[in-house]
């Protein structure tokens, strides 16, 4: 044999903790504990006791998963010496096993609602610093395990970590979870930990040749012989790198199943046979990608994180998505701590209905019910795959135990066309899994009902009948024979699993869907089916989720243009645009073309005729509360100021957050930072967590009806404002939102609404020159730009609402600026970026512009005033004196700054050279405002419109509102306050100003 070597494709790894078959819970200390004190030690004892009663038992198959020593009388020595030796070396985890039993005594015994911090001092002395006592919401108390803590401290013991190698003659493998490794001269003990990287040095040897002689140095192994027997001079068999234009999906034994592209590669729950020459057909190492991009966990079980497969991959595993799980949960273990700790760097937490943008796609997660046997366990997750138009679900062990669930999801989701689902719907009770961790010992009728199970041959048929499946399989069955060792499962014709599964897929094949029972391999193309006007979901969420990061992409000719904040276009993303460069740029170019389709947008502009006004409506004047959209940004939190100065409502903020309290923050932060937070009124402010962009608010129907009963009044401000964003993405917020916060003003009462616009909605080459208040925006041209389209959606939403009873008032609003009084902005706006960014480039294109800015100050004022004694009016709030931006260069130069006016050609090629290098500069976030043409423009005749404001002058004409004139003075407010918060310089030397 040369010094150049293969490890053999039927080398066994099997992963080891104190000499029995690591799985995640002998992982994480405070489960590792109690497996030990209540289940190994117990078989052990058992074993020594009564060896003959294990050596019997196990004759009958039925019982190959129980808690019984798969060896004879003669290893009951060897047995003695393992119980000896755990009892010494692990009497700390005994210990703390036995203060996690006392604990829990403790606080069921003596806790009863009252304050728990008396019950600190009584913490057993080995759980000190280690855990935080709770009740849940009924009073039940508990402790929470502060998880990381446990990893740095002396229960986490990386020492009884090791990889046992052999070679395997078959499939036939005794079942792991319940009989030690002993040492035999058939086996080679690595004792190192798990996380240590010459592992993927060795296990990357399946496929790379490696240096014989250098993996045995490195790992000091001191049985060369028996090591030398694991190698091999010849290649093996490599899968040639996948390049069809379709889906291919591989199933690989058990739930693991192989999803790919040509650019990117999906593996959900690895379990990976072995090569058995003799044996059934199968997928094995061998038949993997060079790189798996995702691997993917569905939840906690032994079978599903299968660690012996997770390592022998960690080194072509590029991120590992698992479930999130409950926080501190002694049942419910972190995950990603787990993988984290035995060497996976990239793991990634995903949530129920949380997306994760991959090439060609997503991964979101679904929710899980059921298999859990009733506990309270979050780590679980199905998915959803979604991938060039076409949608995978992975469904794991899902019961089907709420069907209501599944008919909420396909609204969301639509039909799909895959659905992998396990039925092993006769699973063992909980406590098959659970019994080591739970605080006492469950009746076993109690057992009987709470099982580990998937869904029968009834709820797997409603599941196909809720989601609609082109394809249906049944997976996750533990069938093949190299699986036995993990699942000890052995089924007959006449098992209830295989004949509720027989049943599901007649029943598929009867409706022509296409179904089967996958067992050994499977291979299934999914054809790609492209149309030139549809573009898949993945698109517009990949571009969504690089909006959410302000990285912007426009198309400026043939070209893809991109700028970005600093730091957030990580190299990950660069490959994926420039990967997705040509589909992008057709997507951007067909949303701008498409959506300047009137036909195209009449659909969106259609109410939901469920929308009508009750016959009931409640007299609230003045209003006692008011619910509020969108006061987190910048007029939003003017709009809270006034109204908690001008009412004396209380202020219901609808606010994206994780918690009341993340929400409550937003709103101060938001407020202090605009230099406007009164903590004398904050008691008057209700943050409520929800989001427009999701059906009823985001809320429960149930909260939904609630806060209904409660608000006298809505002013609907919250939108995405993002003008270089397609329509498409602003869609769901701006103009679904819209219908969501009609259909609450109908909700059990009748509520006024008044909704914020823009002048926007008419484009800037309108048939008009002057734009009334009255006039009606059905008549006009679509507005450019895709969020002056969703407006212009969402006003005719607001008009049809108004026609059907519903009392409506509209205020189109100009470009807002700073406070006139302390000069605060919102970090985005267009004129303050331009200021900093003319400062910085000592320059401004040649040519004067007309600014109409509208201090958002004067605007917030006149929005609350005018909206407590007017209805179902339209207000347009512009400045009724715009000036020449010559006001503005005027004041610059005063200041001492230098300012050349330079071509407009010199000046975008200055920009440019921004997009290309600088994303510190302020004018980065505006280059795709800006386009070559945009001098060309400047020499036509004027498009600027004028917006008569009858209606405003009207309702102001008794306050004593008035609007800041544009002239140098405001000017110097807000170069003040830039210079103040030092986000210009201050010119050298600073000229004074009186």
């Amino acid at each position: 044999m040369s010094d150049q070597v293969y490890l053999k494709s039927n080398v066994i790894v099997e992963p080891l903790w104190n000499q029995w078959y690591a799985w995640p819970h002998l992982i994480s200390p405070a489960t590792a504990a109690m497996y030990v004190a209540h289940s190994h030690l117990k078989i052990l004892e058992s074993f020594i006791a009564a060896p003959q009663v294990h050596v019997s038992t196990l004759k009958n198959p039925a019982m190959l998963g129980g808690p019984f020593i798969n060896y004879d009388e003669s290893k009951v020595d060897e047995i003695k010496l393992l119980l000896d030796k755990t009892k010494q070396e692990q009497a700390d985890l005994i210990t703390l096993a036995q203060a996690i039993q006392e604990i829990n005594q403790l606080l069921t015994q003596e806790a009863s609602g009252y304050s728990l911090e008396p019950f600190y001092t009584k913490v057993p002395e080995p759980l000190k610093g280690y855990v935080e006592l709770v009740y849940d919401l009924n009073h039940y108390p508990s402790f929470r395990l502060i998880e990381g803590l446990f990893y740095q401290s002396l229960y986490y013991k990386t020492n009884l970590q090791s990889i046992a190698l052999s070679l395997g003659d078959g499939d036939t493998r005794s079942f792991v979870l319940s009989t030690p490794r002993l040492p035999n001269v058939q086996n080679l003990h690595i004792c190192r930990p798990f996380c240590d990287r010459r592992f993927d040095q060795l296990f990357r040897m399946r496929e790379h040749a490696g240096s014989f002689a250098e993996i045995e140095q490195v790992l000091e192994i001191q049985d060369k012989s028996l090591f030398a027997s694991f190698f091999t001079d010849i290649p093996p068999h490599r899968e040639a790198k996948y390049h069809g234009d379709e889906i291919r999906i591989r199933y690989f034994g058990h739930a693991c199943i192989l999803v790919e592209t040509q650019s990117v590669s999906i593996l959900c729950d690895p379990l990976i046979g072995y090569e058995h020459p003799e044996g059934m057909a199968r997928y094995s190492y061998a038949n993997l990608p060079e790189t798996i991009d995702y691997a993917l966990i569905t939840h906690n079980h032994q079978d599903h994180v299968m660690l012996e497969t997770l390592l022998q991959l960690r080194y072509k595993i590029k991120q590992v998505i698992v479930p999130k799980s409950n926080k501190g949960s002694l049942i419910d273990p972190s995950l990603k701590l787990i993988l984290q700790q035995i060497g996976f760097s990239d793991v990634r937490e995903i949530d129920e209905l949380e997306s994760i943008t991959i090439p060609e796609g997503q991964i979101i997660g679904l929710p899980f019910l059921g298999e859990h046997g009733d506990l309270n366990i979050g780590a679980k997750t199905a998915y959803l795959i979604q991938l060039q138009e076409k949608s995978i679900v992975c469904a794991a062990d899902s019961n089907n135990i709420e069907p209501k669930l599944y008919d909420r999801l396909h609204q969301l989701f639509g039909n799909i066309d895959v659905l992998f689902i396990g039925m092993e719907c006769e699973g063992a009770p909980y406590t098959w899994a659970y019994s080591a961790l739970l605080p006492e010992t469950v009746p076993r009728k109690m057992a009987q009902t709470r099982r580990l199970d998937g869904s029968n041959a009834e709820k797997a048929i409603q599941l196909v009948q809720q989601l609609q499946p082109k394809q249906v399989y049944v997976y996750a069955m533990g069938q093949e024979p190299w699986l036995s060792f993990i699942t000890s499962i052995q089924y007959t014709a006449d098992s209830k699993a295989i004949v509720e599964s027989n049943q599901l897929v007649e029943y598929c094949r009867s409706q022509n869907i296409i179904s089967e029972r996958l067992f050994g391999q499977k291979e299934i193309i999914l054809n790609q089916v492209m149309s030139n006007l549809e573009f898949k979901i993945p698109m517009t969420q990949f571009l969504s989720e690089l909006g959410q990061l302000d990285i912007k992409l426009w198309v400026e000719g043939d070209k893809l243009r991109c700028n970005a904040p600093k730091n957030r276009l990580t190299p990950a993303l660069k490959a994926q645009i420039q990967e997705r460069k040509a589909e992008i740029i057709q997507f951007l170019e067909y949303q701008t073309n498409h959506s300047r389709n009137r036909e195209n947008l009449k659909a969106d502009a259609s109410l939901d005729p469920k929308i009508i006004p009750p016959s009931s409506s409640k007299s609230s004047t003045p209003p006692i509360n008011i619910l509020l959209t969108g006061a987190t940004g910048f007029l939003g939190a003017f709009l809270l100021s006034e109204l908690l100065k001008q009412t004396s409502a209380s202020i219901y903020c609808l606010v994206r957050a994780e918690s009341l309290e993340s929400g409550w923050q937003k709103i101060q932060n938001s407020l202090e930072s605009y230099l406007i937070w009164n903590n004398s009124l904050k008691h008057r402010i209700i943050p409520l967590i929800g989001d427009l962009s999701k059906p009823l608010l985001g809320l429960s129907q149930k909260d939904f009806e609630e806060l209904s009963e409660k608000i006298d009044l809505i002013y609907h401000n919250g939108a995405w404002v993002h003008h270089t964003t397609p329509y498409s993405l602003l869609k769901a917020t701006n103009v679904l939102g819209t219908q969501e916060i009609l259909r609450f003003a109908c909700q059990t009462h009748l509520k006024p609404v008044h909704f914020i616009s823009t002048v926007s909605v008419f484009p800037a080459d309108a048939s008009k020159n002057l734009i009334t208040e009255s006039d009606n925006i059905e008549e006009t041209q679509i507005p450019y730009g895709g969020y002056a389209k969703s407006k212009w959606v969402a006003e005719q939403l607001i008009r049809q609402a108004k026609n059907r009873g519903i009392p409506v008032s509209i205020y189109r609003l100009g470009p807002i600026s700073g406070d006139s009084q302390t000069g605060v902005f919102n970090e985005n706006d267009f004129l303050y970026r331009l200021m900093m960014g003319y400062v910085q480039l000592c320059s401004a294109p040649e040519g004067e512009r007309m600014l109409d800015i509208l201090p958002v100050d004067y605007a917030s004022k006149a929005i609350v005033y005018l909206s407590q004694s007017n209805l179902n009016q339209t207000f347009h709030l512009i400045h009724p004196y715009p000036v020449s931006s010559n006001v503005l260069f005027e004041e610059l130069r005063d200041w001492g700054y230098t300012i050349e006016r330079i071509p407009y050609t010199r000046w975008y090629a200055k920009l440019l050279e921004i997009a290309q290098d600088k994303p510190e500069h302020a004018l980065y976030p505006l280059v795709s405002l800006f386009s070559p043409e945009t001098v060309a423009e400047t020499t036509k005749p004027s498009l600027t419109l004028k917006f008569d404001c009858q209606n405003t002058e009207k309702g102001l004409i008794n306050s004593a509102i008035t609007c800041p004139p544009i002239e140098r003075s405001l000017f110097k407010t807000y170069l003040s306050y830039l210079i103040r918060s030092g986000l210009l310089d201050a010119p050298s030397p600073l000229l004074s100003h009186p």
